[in-house]
């Protein structure tokens, strides 16, 4: 078995358990914690941070899975991809947007740059599964 996929599978379970939590806080906490006026907006962007961060968890336990057959540096390239994407994307949002109320400058690139992770991460994940096809 391939060491590597251990930890992709460990921290699937800990980013899983990130964006539940993340998920109930924003339904319950996030109405104590914005104002009246920006609660649907924090909301909105709170359930399209999280809705990326579970699905891409989902991406990084398959992963782990995947590795379980033997190495494969494209896997564990998306992997890596995912995880910066996760950190940017939802990162970004969670943390600029909603907690800090930052909405322009140079930090709020955080946000478009980890979309960008996720889909060469996943552009990644599809090489990789087309090289090992061919054998």
């Amino acid at each position: 078995m391939n060491k590597g996929c251990n930890g992709w599978i460990t921290l699937a379970g800990l980013l899983g358990a990130l964006g539940v939590g993340v998920a109930a806080w924003s339904s319950h906490g996030l109405p104590h914690f914005l104002p009246a006026d920006q609660l649907a907006l924090g909301q909105a962007r709170a359930q399209a941070a999280n809705l990326h961060l579970l699905l891409h968890t989902v991406a990084l336990f398959g992963i782990g899975l995947w590795l379980r057959q033997g190495p494969n540096p494209w896997a564990h390239a998306a992997g890596v991809l995912f995880t910066l994407g996760i950190l940017g994307f939802s990162g970004g949002i969670y943390v600029l947007r909603i907690f800090l109320g930052i909405h322009e400058g140079a930090l709020t690139n955080a946000v478009p740059a980890g979309g960008f992770f996720l889909i060469f991460g996943w552009l990644a994940l599809a090489v990789g599964g087309w090289r090992q096809g061919r054998g």
